[in-house]
């Protein structure tokens, strides 16, 4: 694996000068809670599934006080991250097991996305003041010395608070980083509900915007479309929503529906995402039956089909589908007008202007299920304009529109 770049036109990422389709997975509590044996089961699985991208935190915060009783499967003893809880003093033992993660990652073509500071809203930083201004750019710069030449990682700042909270020590932090790191490695802020648009995104450090909607899944298109016409143009990673199983939201249980929805919004309305499985981070005894999920699963059949297409050239299009932005309905279309993706997040009827391919008078629609990835049948639309109602047999629908 080459190094993670970002495109000339700064719309997606690349990786040894190919277009790099993000598909990412977290397993927060990968050094401190797994073991080597269960990570190469957990790799094993995931590049099979197609994922490329894994979120990992190094200040893990110890489970919540509710969930003791739970009987997470976790370790009795933890390798502390520090000495002497002293980030300027990082502990050996620790990061041989991080060495180890990133060359097995390698080994299954992922990369790494590290987030050295924690979350937990803000436990290092806040709740405890363990990492501080006076400390963090030493402990910035240590990271960015050791794993200055290691391709498969990026960095990203934050301590899943609000991006102007301990601002100060974000700062330090990055100053550090960078200085050692001598711009091998992207990287990146993740914010704590809404975007690190609203507040680093003039930083030249900050390489693409990332966005966390929690439950709200309604705001994934407005927060990643804004973003993706935000100046200066910046890759947008939908990074955090809610997670496949998750009890706690609104919206709870959280199905494969709901992690389809929450994929092709993002997908297309300018972005890339990272999906997320709730016993991958809370690591129940039954944590390995999180690899088989239907939405994991589901998530494979989805980059098949987009990387399948030059998805590279996808861009919004006003007005492709009327209602836009609406019932979670999504769609996009390429820039040269020789296809557009269009997903129905439910059965419905939709307006579809197809003004912008390249033949807007005839064009071929294939449907395919989302579910499973079968295309199902094709038919010829007479444009310019058409209502288009979604298969009946289907929950949620794909549609690839090419002109003839």
């Amino acid at each position: 694996m080459g190094f993670l770049k970002v495109s000339e036109n700064n719309r997606y990422f690349t990786m040894d000068g190919k277009p790099f389709f993000w598909m990412g997975d977290t397993i927060w509590p990968a050094v401190s809670w797994y073991s080597m044996e269960e990570l190469e089961t957990y790799f094993a699985r995931r590049k099979e599934q197609g994922f490329n991208v894994m979120h990992i935190m190094l200040a893990w915060a110890y489970v919540m006080d509710n969930e003791k009783h739970l009987g997470l499967a976790i370790p009795e003893e933890k390798i502390p991250l520090w000495l002497n809880n002293d980030p300027t003093t990082p502990n050996e033992e620790f990061f041989k097991k991080l060495d180890q993660i990133i060359a097995m990652a390698a080994k299954y073509d992922i990369l790494v996305t590290i987030l050295p500071n924690g979350g937990s809203m803000g436990t290092h930083v806040d709740q405890e003041k363990i990492i501080t201004t006076e400390n963090a750019r030493a402990y910035g710069k240590w990271l960015g010395s050791r794993y200055k030449n290691e391709p498969n990682i990026a960095w990203v700042n934050g301590f899943d608070l609000l991006p102007w909270l301990y601002e100060d020590v974000a700062r330090e932090f990055t100053e550090g980083l960078i200085e050692a790191d001598e711009g091998n490695h992207l990287l990146f802020f993740h914010p704590c509900g809404g975007a690190s648009s609203n507040h680093f995104h003039n930083e030249k450090w900050l390489a693409a915007n990332f966005i966390q909607t929690w439950s709200d899944m309604e705001s994934i298109q407005g927060m990643v479309t804004a973003d993706y016409y935000r100046k200066p143009y910046k890759p947008v990673v939908h990074v955090e929503g809610a997670y496949e199983a998750g009890t706690e939201y609104t919206s709870a249980p959280i199905t494969s529906w709901h992690v389809r929805e929450q994929a092709y919004r993002s997908y297309l309305s300018g972005g890339f995402h990272t999906y997320g499985h709730n016993d991958l981070w809370r690591k129940p005894p039954y944590w390995k039956d999180a690899l088989d999920s239907k939405g994991a699963w589901q998530m494979k059949i989805l980059k098949d089909f987009f990387t399948s297409l030059e998805w590279w050239k996808l861009e919004p299009v006003y007005k492709l589908i009327t209602p836009l932005f609406k019932y979670g309905h999504a769609a996009m279309c390429s820039a040269d007008g020789d296809f557009a993706v269009i997903y129905y997040a439910h059965r419905s009827t939709l307006k579809v202007d197809f003004s912008k391919l390249r033949n807007a008078k005839k064009v071929t629609g294939e449907w395919i299920d989302p579910q499973n990835g079968k295309s199902l049948k094709k038919e010829s639309f007479q444009g310019p304009i058409c209502n288009i109602p979604s298969p009946a047999q289907l929950d949620d629908a794909l549609l690839l529109l090419k002109p003839e």
